[in-house]
């Protein structure tokens, strides 16, 4: 799988859960809709980058494992944000001098100023890879320590930084993980180009 092929499988989703331009209500979530698509198309391409870098381990085993850890990722951003453009692009209360404590897509709480890769809020919202990563990394932890509970004990970590605790959020982003797969079948990789050799008389 590709990052432009797993992109696009994302953005499919993501103007189908939330078609892009729909806000009204204030001007600071207010976009066209070719902004809001080519806005999603930033976020779908942040997501799909992380998933699938090697240097990172995906949430789940199996082939398809990366795919579905990027609709997870895409399923807890959802929620946590449903895209909108003020948290996106950290406008208003939602920026870095917003006095906030969480911040991006992805809504990573900041404590002591910095997370635990060393990264800023404005950095969480200038690189929306940072942001993706930081909540990959989160759950990539919730694995580690909350096996022992139950194998999708690691989304509890995130909701609530407990391993059993937060399950009425969980379960809202767990059914949002499934519908996503249900309602949009993971495209199949592309079988390799046929080897043709030639015939020796």
């Amino acid at each position: 799988m590709t990052v432009e092929a797993l992109a696009a499988w994302l953005v499919t989703i993501m103007v189908a859960a939330v078609p892009p331009g729909g806000w009204r209500s204030k001007a600071q979530l207010r976009e066209t809709a070719e902004q809001g698509r080519a806005r999603y198309e930033a976020i779908a391409e942040a997501i799909a980058t992380v998933s699938l870098d090697p240097k990172e381990a995906p949430l789940f085993d199996g082939a398809d494992g990366r795919s579905r850890t990027a609709a997870l990722l895409l399923a807890i951003s959802l929620h946590e944000s449903h895209w909108r453009r003020d948290v996106d692009l950290g406008v208003g209360r939602y920026g870095p001098r917003g006095g906030r404590r969480y911040h991006c897509l992805m809504q990573i709480a900041i404590d002591r100023g910095k997370t635990a890769e060393g990264w800023t809020s404005a950095e969480l919202i200038q690189r929306r890879d940072k942001c993706m990563r930081a909540g990959l990394h989160i759950l990539q932890r919730g694995r580690r320590f909350c096996d022992r509970v139950g194998p999708g004990a690691f989304l509890n970590h995130y909701a609530s930084g407990y391993c059993d605790r937060g399950r009425k959020q969980v379960t809202r982003r767990w059914d949002t993980y499934r519908t996503f797969l249900r309602e949009h079948p993971m495209p199949k990789p592309k079988p390799p180009p046929k080897r043709f050799e030639r015939r020796r008389d």
